[in-house]
């Protein structure tokens, strides 16, 4: 069973997104443990932001450089690193109005998104070279980071979330820097490939989608601040850090390694023993660690914040639904994207924004029953992304039509020039 354990991708992936989930998560209780409950919700809230933003900030160009197999020469790299800076402006911007946060915090998310979209781009672009042991952990910066962060504030005595959010910014953008250096050796001008302006279609068809799913992941963070105030989005984050960070990570891994795997598969059947392997060994995966959690997660939260924060088992069976949906949200998801002609993203796009909706009419209706009722009212738009995805999905598991490998995006050359 080990053995059979191991050789799942999605769950090698998962462990290594792991290292830095743990990072993240330790990096989160710390601070919940010495910050006052208002503040502490404020780093919260500018996290929530910040996936959001950092993860669509190269605008779909990450996704195509992944789904293709698209090397970041010059290029591209002048093209994502326009469109990083576009949507860190962009983000602050609307992040300042929305919420009215200080300009410290408005700087911060700025910085932060610029970084994570520059960590997006090279993550994108090592996913599509098939070299994802490199892209995991590209993509672990903001986790590390948090982490630094956490022991830093501790050691030091920061207590306001300006202080620990410009501190955050300030550590990512020493890490970006490097990684970008190191890709512009590493590529250089680069040989003939597509251009980014002339995939802009693909790549504006998987940011929708990739937004819609990224503001999906973190719409507990960005709804309960408004709607049930600062103190109980602090609990929800002691409560993502324990209980549904797993689950987010299982979901990340899935689509991070199906993605270019079901792309190259032969046919339909290839791509259903593969997605049957990898959905057998999770959900077992999943079954063991909820009923771990079930047990564990009250006294790790008491002992972890210091008695801080409580959560009830009301609490974490509502982060466990939720969590179920987003792993099986991402095996769809997966299949789709992957294998999916532009008109099938964009109505994957239409479905993921529409999930949204109720999900963000759930939370408002259920307000009365507090952050259960929320969690709750959110987890139905999964339940119904969860349902069409599937309904997308069926056709690419079918046995293949002629004209399906017609339909399939093609995987340009992997092997970079030796004039390099």
């Amino acid at each position: 069973m080990l053995k059979a354990l191991y050789r799942s991708a999605s769950l090698r992936t998962a462990a290594a997104m792991g290292i830095g989930g743990v990072g993240f998560s330790l990096g989160s209780l710390l601070l919940a443990r010495v910050m006052p409950t208002q503040e502490y919700g404020l780093v919260s809230l500018v996290l929530g932001i910040v996936a959001v933003a950092g993860l669509t900030a190269p605008l779909g160009l990450d996704q195509v450089a992944a789904r293709r197999g698209i090397r970041l020469d010059a290029s591209w790299r002048r093209a994502a690193f326009g469109a990083c800076v576009t949507t860190a402006l962009g983000a602050a911007t609307l992040a300042g109005l929305v919420y009215h946060l200080s300009p410290a915090l408005v700087v911060s998310v700025a910085l932060i998104t610029l970084t994570l979209g520059i960590a997006q781009s090279a993550g994108g672009h090592f996913q599509g070279q098939q070299h994802l042991r490199t892209a995991v952990w590209v993509v672990q910066l903001l986790n590390a980071a948090l982490a630094l962060v956490a022991l830093l504030a501790i050691g030091i005595g920061l207590t306001t979330a300006a202080s620990v959010c410009l501190l955050l910014a300030a550590l990512a953008m020493l890490a970006a820097a490097g990684l970008w250096w190191f890709l512009r050796r590493r590529e250089g001008a680069g040989d003939h490939q597509p251009t980014p302006w002339g995939l802009r279609w693909e790549a504006m068809s998987l940011l929708t989608v990739q937004t819609c799913g990224s503001a999906f992941m973190q719409l507990e963070r960005l709804l309960l601040g408004p709607i049930v105030g600062l103190h109980d989005l602090a609990v929800y984050s002691v409560l993502a850090a324990l209980v549904s960070s797993p689950f987010r990570l299982l979901q990340a891994a899935v689509q991070f390694t199906l993605m270019p795997t079901l792309r190259v598969a032969g046919d339909a059947r290839a791509r259903r023993v593969k997605i049957a392997r990898e959905a057998a060994l999770v959900f077992v995966t999943v079954a063991v660690g909820s009923a771990a959690i079930w047990i564990l997660a009250p006294p790790l939260a008491r002992w972890l914040v210091a008695g801080r924060y409580t959560l009830s088992h009301a609490l974490i069976a509502a982060a466990l639904v939720s969590g179920f949906l987003k792993v099986l949200s991402g095996f769809m998801t997966a299949v789709v994207v992957s294998c999916g002609e532009e008109r099938r993203l964009r109505t994957l796009s239409f479905v993921c924004w529409g999930s949204i909706v109720v999900s963000v009419a759930g939370a408002f209706l259920t307000e009365p029953w507090g952050l259960v009722g929320v969690l709750y009212g959110i987890s139905a738009g999964w339940l119904i992304r969860c349902l069409l995805t599937a309904w997308l999905a069926v056709p690419y598991l079918r046995q293949p039509r002629e004209s399906e490998g017609s339909r399939l995006p093609r995987q340009v050359s992997l092997r970079p020039s030796n004039s390099r």
